[in-house]
């Protein structure tokens, strides 16, 4: 029996870029820093989207003022 919401999600680089609006290079950059998971099976680079998430998950909120009056 497997439990898939505990299960480690995986996909190609591409997927994850276009899922969390992160660049090919950034996610390189994350994954350098130890700051997401990447894990190889044969020739195929897979990244760890749990670990995407957990790192955005940390990232500080963003700061928005509201427009100045005309």
């Amino acid at each position: 029996m497997h439990d898939t919401d505990t299960a480690p999600e995986y996909g190609r680089i591409p997927e994850a870029c276009r899922r969390y609006g992160l660049s090919r290079s950034r996610l390189y950059l994350l994954a350098g820093d130890g700051l997401i998971r990447f894990v190889k099976v044969g020739n195929a680079t897979l990244v760890d989207l749990g670990s995407v998430r957990v790192y955005l998950a940390s990232c500080p909120a963003a700061e928005i003022r509201a427009p100045k009056a005309a």
